[in-house]
């Protein structure tokens, strides 16, 4: 018993520390040290508000293996908004929920390695902006984006997806949907619990 105690910690710690990507956290203090060399005060004193409540909900809801939508979806407008300063008129997030799904649970920090993966994969340019889509539908959640190829591509090797797809498995004994198109990708995450 004690040795799957030790086990199970050991193995949520590590997901918390793997929840904070270091390319995340530099790119973010960049990001943040940009606003402070432009003076823009209010725009870094709220984007410093927005990183302290990214992080805070990551080390405490790393701990959980659930969370409501309505607590994930605080969590992505907080986490969105730090990508937005970095890319600028280049990166938009549309995110439309229904309120009846608001209480229904998820594991715990799943739409972020999917906001991540689009960042990651799919050139962001002035010219060709991406529009990153999160919505409720038929008793599930939805991130989908268009796919824009970069000049370079990153070889994905599909490891968090499929980390993803076993998580989200094991929490909810439910299989997650992907929807490839020449042109979009898509995940579909289905919610536990009933919409009233």
């Amino acid at each position: 018993n004690e040795r799957l105690k030790t086990e199970n910690l050991s193995t949520r710690y590590n997901m918390l520390m793997g929840q904070i990507n270091p390319h995340f956290f530099f790119n973010s203090l960049n990001s943040l040290s940009m606003l402070v060399r432009e003076q823009i005060e209010q725009k870094a004193l709220d984007y410093i508000d927005q990183l302290s409540y990214t992080f805070r909900y990551i080390i405490q809801n790393g701990q959980n293996q659930k969370s409501t939508l309505e607590e994930e979806i605080e969590f992505t407008h907080a986490y969105t908004e730090i990508f937005k300063v970095r890319d600028a008129d280049k990166l938009f997030f549309e995110i439309d929920i229904d309120p009846a799904y608001m209480e229904r649970q998820m594991p715990s920090l799943a739409l972020q390695p999917l906001i991540e993966n689009a960042v990651k994969h799919n050139s962001i340019t002035r010219s060709k902006p991406l529009t990153i889509s999160i919505y409720t539908k038929d008793g599930a959640i939805v991130v989908a984006n268009p796919i824009i190829p970069k000049i370079e591509a990153e070889v994905s090797t599909g490891i968090g997806l499929q980390n993803l797809s076993s998580r989200w498995q094991m929490i909810t004994e439910k299989d997650i949907t992907v929807i490839r198109t020449d042109n979009t990708f898509e995940v579909h995450l289905p919610l536990l619990g009933e919409t009233l």
